[in-house]
């Protein structure tokens, strides 16, 4: 069959753009200017036709669906970036008729970007989504969401939905996912309830469409890359600057010249006289393998659907001394839907985790927390003194060579990583759902109900065997001889776990119910749906003894006239066990408008304009997530005895006092208040959405304030509702979409620029206007102000006092800020905040007949970072980084900038302070797909595409020695890895 045909919408107008695939992508083609398209087509095969602006279609040749004139895609005229928008408890809408804020990502764009964790694919990918990365270990450097910006003093985390009900996504494969939707304004929010304040994400698995069928495979591989690593002196450069350090403290020197050779002439970490460690080259890899494979098989008829999706996720750590950490992980799932009767359908998903992790004695901060403070020299590793055997042992006892060790740190990195044993974990986690959905058009058309039932079970079991092997001091002592001798001082005794032990588990449930009452309508130009809803959501941990308990009825009502306009209304009662008697439960109303003005005369006929939307929402909802449990009880617990008698020999049994309850408190409350614009331009190849927020969060939860009652009652306050937090801001994004016969491309943006201001928070009322918060954004950081160091003795006389610490050459010099001429902690005032003011994400896609090309960056912009970790801050018995090169010294570095050296504890320089205080702003190079595809009707495997991807490429920022967004990577933990991929995926 010879198709020549012209693709319109149902107002009979042209789709430009569109992308039509035949078959599961046996052939492809686009429409042009003028909606027309060719294909060559098998008589019974299938089209696949999407659109920018419309809800993708399947058209069956077989039945007659397409002439040689004409394809309407009916029941749709323009819509904006996509058509469904997925809300909670099961409700759907259009993007049309829509009148909140909602962002939205594919799962299939989300594939393109190789992870261990979900959450770090999602950074740059929404607009008012802000994601930032943390430094942790293997498979635990979860990032943190944020839904625009921080509106609380306490807890500010996106809520996180899998499927209708509140999961943990760290587990989830992309492979898996239908979309990413984020929830961000109030019309949105309050039909989930009190723990959906801060903002939701909300994730949709894949599930099967009737009439096709799709076999996919997948499988890459390729390694993780540390970035930014730390550096650390030598031990001849730390023996120097430690020699000046005592010079500076008043101090004789503590080496040598002789020593001082001796280090640089030294053979390696096990020189007995003069050891010299590169730690981080002796204990750490530069790469580590990444391995991903997932298999997808979904489909279905009109009565049934269903979806298997499988995947394997794999790596491993950069530790390569002793036991390399390993953490594997499989997942499965499946969906299914079922046409029970006409009336009746239903649905049941099950969802499997099983993830194993190992690793030796150390967890993965321990053991970067012994490469920044182990000193170079410290101790050689192993002692080679072939006149020491070190412990005996036992028969049928492993053989350890002696160990060396310090008074200092008896426990050395190498001895626990080389012999300490090793542990384990195991991860179960079981997600099921059933769902069952009931027509009720014999009572009046257009009425169903719908009823979910979840529920989910985790745990988790920790085993290990742990072992401590012997150290030895050595110490330099005369011989009878007159000459020196080296001793050697046992620092421990040797612990052997003879057999792997349980070291812990935990278990927990969540459980949740929907019921849903709904009616949708339409009478000629009028549409009417409402929704009646009930949730409850249940969730126990075997290690906390108070269970989560939490429930939202509400009503909604929506109207819409003339396919242009609509209105929108919820009433939400939610309810909560962290509050009491009548503050159990409360009320909360949101409503919201939106106005299609392309639909209007005066625009309908526009040539550039194709869809035109303005749209403004407002709420008030509440918010207990962050409220602690019992706080309406005044609280005693037993508190042991107190003796009493002759020679106090009787104990009689005592009750201690815990905390006041305020049987008053009530919910923490969020004002809501969004509008915006959305629409499409130019043959709907430019599109576009602007909101702006403005929220009011008040009645915070203090547990303890210090700030309304005075220490005469022992600091026991009661639970009081104080904070407030105003928070505003703008979301956008925008994309342009072109294609021509052999190339297509799309390049976007999004943005969010953010700023919160603390109303009223639980402060003193300091006499020092400077240290006031209020007024302030919560994320402000309070310092001092320096001025540069003291570079000669005649800056420090004319200075005021400083009261911080010991001071002199070489030391902090700071700002008299509230006039008193003395420099204490009453002069620090806001030097800096810590979260971004502005955070963007910019995209670009191209395909070029067979190569595609996929590109993403992401910024922060206005944000700080204090330099507070050991990297900048060496002083005391420390390990000395490379940062100590550019300290000042009158006679040895009198340009250097950094502090001057100390043996003791600098507290007058290692203050917070603009000194430490730079600049965080970045744009990292975030992901990065290239790809080849091959299609061919005529082959069992229909496409193969073949790709290179790659993640965290670079990062441009004005820190340049550590990550600028995780200053602690690499340093108290894990590094931020660069990771590099190449892979298959193959449709059948």
């Amino acid at each position: 069959m010879n198709i020549s045909s012209k693709l319109v919408n149902s107002n009979g107008e042209p789709i430009k753009n569109a992308q039509i695939t035949l078959g599961e992508g046996l052939l492809q083609t686009s429409t042009d200017g003028q909606g027309m398209f060719a294909i060559k087509a098998q008589p019974s095969g299938t089209l696949m036709i999407t659109a920018p602006g419309y809800k993708e279609v399947v058209v069956k040749l077989s039945e007659g669906n397409v002439t040689n004139e004409i394809i309407m895609i009916k029941d749709l005229a323009f819509a904006s970036k996509r058509d469904i928008v997925e809300l909670p408890t099961g409700l759907q809408t259009s993007q049309r008729e829509l009148v909140g804020a909602v962002g939205q990502v594919s799962g299939e764009v989300l594939e393109k970007q190789p992870s261990i964790v979900f959450q770090n694919v999602l950074q740059g990918r929404v607009a008012g989504l802000t994601v930032r990365n943390n430094a942790n270990g293997l498979g635990n450097n979860l990032a943190s969401l944020y839904v625009r910006g921080m509106a609380s003093t306490g807890d500010n985390a996106a809520l996180t939905i899998v499927d209708g009900i509140e999961r943990p996504i760290e587990y989830l494969n992309p492979e898996e996912i239908e979309s990413v939707q984020v929830l961000k304004d109030a019309s949105t929010k309050i039909l989930y309830g009190s723990r959906a304040a801060n903002g939701v994400v909300m994730i949709t698995t894949k599930r099967g469409k009737a009439n096709t069928r799709v076999i996919k495979a997948s499988a890459q591989y390729g390694v993780n890359m540390t970035t930014r690593m730390p550096e650390y002196l030598n031990s001849a450069q730390y023996a120097q600057l430690y020699n000046e350090a005592r010079g500076n403290d008043g101090l004789d020197p503590f080496y040598s010249d002789q020593d001082i050779q001796g280090y640089i002439n030294s053979s390696g970490p096990n020189d007995l006289k003069y050891p010299n460690a590169d730690y981080n080259d002796y204990f750490l890899r530069s790469s580590t393998p990444f391995r991903k494979a997932n298999i997808e098989y979904t489909g279905g008829t009109d009565d049934a659907q269903y979806a298997l999706l499988l995947g394997y996720v794999g790596t491993e750590g950069v530790e390569k001394v002793g036991r390399t950490p390993e953490q594997d992980r499989l997942n499965i799932r499946g969906n299914l839907d079922i046409q029970v009767t006409p009336s009746l359908s239903a649905f049941i998903d099950g969802n499997g985790i099983i993830e194993s992790r190992s690793w030796g004695k150390l967890h993965q901060n321990e053991v970067f927390n012994g490469i920044k403070t182990n000193r170079p020299n410290e101790y050689p590793f192993e002692i080679t003194d072939p006149n020491f055997a070190g412990e005996d042992t036992q028969l049928g006892v492993e053989r350890i060579p002696p160990l060396g060790g310090s008074y200092l740190r008896p426990t050395s990195l190498y001895g626990d990583m080389m012999y300490g044993g090793f542990q384990e974990y195991q991860f179960f986690y079981g997600q099921t759902n059933f769902g069952m959905k009931l027509k009720l058009d014999e009572i009046t058309e257009g009425l169903s109900a719908k009823t979910v039932v979840t529920f989910d079970n985790y745990q988790y079991h920790a085993a290990g065997q742990i072992n401590n092997p012997v150290r030895y001091e050595q110490q330099t002592v005369p011989g009878p001889s007159g000459l020196d001798s080296t001793a050697y001082i046992q620092l421990n005794n040797r612990i052997i776990s003879g057999n792997r032990e349980e070291s812990g588990n935990n278990i927990s449930r969540n459980l949740g119910w929907m019921a849903n009452l709904d009616y949708d309508r339409t009478f000629d130009k009028h549409s009417i749906i409402a929704n009646l809803s009930h949730f409850y959501y249940f969730s126990e941990n075997s290690d906390i003894r108070q269970h989560t308990q939490n429930t939202n009825s509400f009503l909604r009502a929506a109207y819409g006239f003339d396919n242009k306009l609509y209105l929108e209304a919820t009433g939400a009662v939610m309810g909560s066990n962290r509050f009491s008697g009548k503050n159990k439960h409360k009320f909360f109303p949101a409503v919201g408008a939106s106005w299609i003005v392309s639909e209007e005369s005066f625009l309908k006929s526009s040539e550039s304009v194709d869809f035109l939307k303005l749209k403004s929402s407002f709420g008030v909802i509440g918010y207990d997530r962050a409220t602690s449990f019992y706080l309406y009880d005044t609280r005693y617990y037993n508190n042991g005895s107190t003796a009493f008698g002759e020679r106090n020999q009787n104990g009689v049994p005592r009750t201690g006092f815990d905390n006041f309850g305020n049987p008053d408190l009530t919910w923490e409350t969020s004002r809501e208040f969004n509008i915006g614009v959305e629409g499409m331009a130019f043959s709907n190849s430019l599109m576009f959405e602007v909101n702006y927020f403005n929220e009011y969060r008040s009645n915070i939860i203090y547990d303890n304030p210090s700030s309304v009652f005075s220490s005469i009652n022992g600091s026991q306050n009661i639970p009081l509702n104080l904070g407030e937090v105003s928070n505003q801001g703008m979301d956008a994004s925008i994309n342009w979409f072109n294609t021509t016969k052999d190339f297509t491309y799309n390049i976007g943006g999004n943005i969010l620029l953010v700023k919160n201001k603390l109303e009223q928070i639980d402060q003193v009322n300091y006499p020092d206007e400077n240290l006031n918060q209020v007024g302030h954004s919560s994320d402000a950081i309070f310092g001092l102000v320096d001025n540069g160091l003291f570079r000669d003795q005649a800056a420090v006389d004319a200075a005021p006092a400083q009261s911080l610490g010991k001071y002199g050459v070489g030391n902090i010099a700071y700002q008299d800020v509230n006039g008193d001429n003395v420099i204490d902690t009453r002069d620090a005032t806001v030097i800096g905040n810590a979260f971004p003011r502005t955070t963007l994400g910019i995209n670009l896609d191209v395909k070029y007949k067979r190569f595609g090309l996929f590109i993403l960056g992401t910024a922060e912009l206005g944000v700080d970072q204090m330099l507070s970790n050991s990297y900048y801050r060496n002083d005391g018995e420390e390990k000395y980084s490379a940062y100590t090169l550019d300290r000042f010294h009158p006679v040895n570095n009198p340009s250097g900038t950094g502090p001057a050296l100390t043996t003791y504890q600098n507290i007058n320089d290692f203050r917070n302070s603009t000194y430490w205080l730079s600049d965080a702003s970045f744009f990292r190079m975030k992901n990065v797909e290239l790809s080849y595809s091959v299609s061919n009707g005529s082959w069992v495997v229909k496409n193969v595409k073949f790709y290179v991807r790659g993640t965290n490429l670079f990062v441009l920022s004005k820190i340049k020695e550590l990550d600028p967004e995780v200053i602690n990577a690499g340093v108290d933990n894990y590094p931020v890895f660069r990771t590099v991929t190449g892979g298959v995926s193959v449709s059948f």
